[in-house]
């Protein structure tokens, strides 16, 4: 299994509940195509550089899962189908993840200085 990130804008307009609505059924897209979230990072309202489709805010979401290599092609078909989506990206993960429950615990990465 692989690890993948996507990251989609949805339409302001659907209010906080279709907000809600959407990511849930994205999340179970993927996980209903045999995937694991390993986590889902709501970064909220954001203002876009350009409009899309008449809009200048949207609401950005990630979500990183381990899935075969035909969920990302599905997915992206999805998103496509999928109106209250302005715009999207899924790409594979070369990084390592970090649970939520140690992320608190981890040092995180220690900068080496150069002599």
């Amino acid at each position: 299994m692989r690890k993948y990130e996507t990251v989609f804008i949805l339409d302001p307009s659907l209010g906080e509940e279709g907000i809600e609505t959407e990511i849930k059924r994205i999340s179970d897209f993927i996980e209903g195509h045999g995937a694991k979230i390993l986590r889902t990072d709501r970064w909220g309202m954001r203002r876009l550089t350009y409009s899309i489709a008449k809009k200048t805010q949207g609401y950005y979401v990630l979500i990183l899962f381990e899935g075969e290599n035909n969920v990302p092609k599905d997915l992206e078909g999805f998103y496509r189908l999928n109106e209250g989506c302005l715009r999207f990206l899924t790409a594979k993960s070369e990084t390592e993840f970090v649970p939520r429950s140690q992320e608190a615990k981890s040092p995180g990465r220690v900068k080496k200085e150069t002599e």
